[in-house]
């Protein structure tokens, strides 16, 4: 499994609770429907210190690293990032993780 780690930071007109959790919003009932998205987690800032510097932590399951590109190119995470979230975003690091799940 491939744990996808999106960092993300909006513009100052948009960094705003709630226009975070209208992101947060939107991409919960979004990302789900692109091509292997197993799992979605969503998460806004819980400190001021990671609110100066991420807005949102995504974190998206695929079962490897052929699915990361299946869903980078899949229509509707392409309407996501470059259609509703390009025009707010300021920054956007993106990284992926093999996940390891430690035996009971």
């Amino acid at each position: 499994m491939i744990e996808r780690v999106v960092l993300i930071k909006l513009k100052k007109a948009y960094a705003t609770d709630e226009q975070r959790a209208q992101v947060a919003a939107a991409t919960a009932s979004t990302l789900p429907k692109a091509e292997g998205v197993r799992a979605l987690r969503i998460g806004t800032p819980a400190d001021g210190r990671t609110r100066r510097d991420w807005d949102l932590c995504l974190q998206v399951v695929l079962d490897d690293v052929e699915a990361v590109e299946r869903y980078r190119v899949d229509p509707v995470h392409r309407a996501y990032a470059d259609v509703f979230l390009r025009p707010m975003l300021e920054r956007i690091h993106v990284f992926d993780f093999e996940r390891f799940e430690p035996e009971s």
